[in-house]
């Protein structure tokens, strides 16, 4: 079952501090598309207009964001312009500060991650909900782990 874009991220809000620009008029979301050429994903749209952007634990969104490194324009728009195999239809989601590795969106709320280093986006998730809940099982999974060890 699909949760909710806003429920994941009060549920990310529970265990770590959450930050956010804060609520986004939807005419800036219309203007940021516009301005990209795209159309944001529902999801995308629903957690923009009541975050801008978010930082929570070890998870830092684009969004609509006068900073540059959150802010999906000016994000979207350095891939483009570094990667000519960058996909026109997507967006930045997330930059994972590994080299150029970012998270992206489609209009159809699917995530992928794009690297220079494949010719096509490897699929990730079906919603923005479901890479962040996969992200946060993925960090549970990791901090078990050195738990079990810390204690051999």
């Amino acid at each position: 079952m699909e949760r909710n874009i806003i429920d994941v991220i009060n549920y990310l809000g529970e265990s770590d501090k959450l930050y956010s620009v804060g609520e986004v008029d939807p005419s800036k979301i219309a203007q940021a598309a516009k301005r990209l050429g795209v159309e944001f994903a529902k999801d995308f749209v629903e957690y923009t207009q009541k975050y801008g952007s978010i930082s929570v634990g070890e998870i830092e969104l684009c969004g609509i964001d006068d900073d540059r490194d959150t802010s999906i324009v000016e994000q979207t728009k350095k891939m483009r312009r570094l990667y000519s195999n960058f996909p026109r239809d997507c967006y930045v989601v997330e930059r994972l500060g590994i080299e150029d590795d970012s998270i992206i969106q489609n209009p159809d709320g699917k995530i992928y991650l794009f690297t220079e280093w494949e010719k096509e986006p490897q699929f990730v998730a079906n919603s923005l909900s479901e890479y962040l809940l996969k992200k946060v099982a993925a960090r549970d999974t990791r901090s078990e782990h050195w738990k079990a060890r810390a204690n051999d």
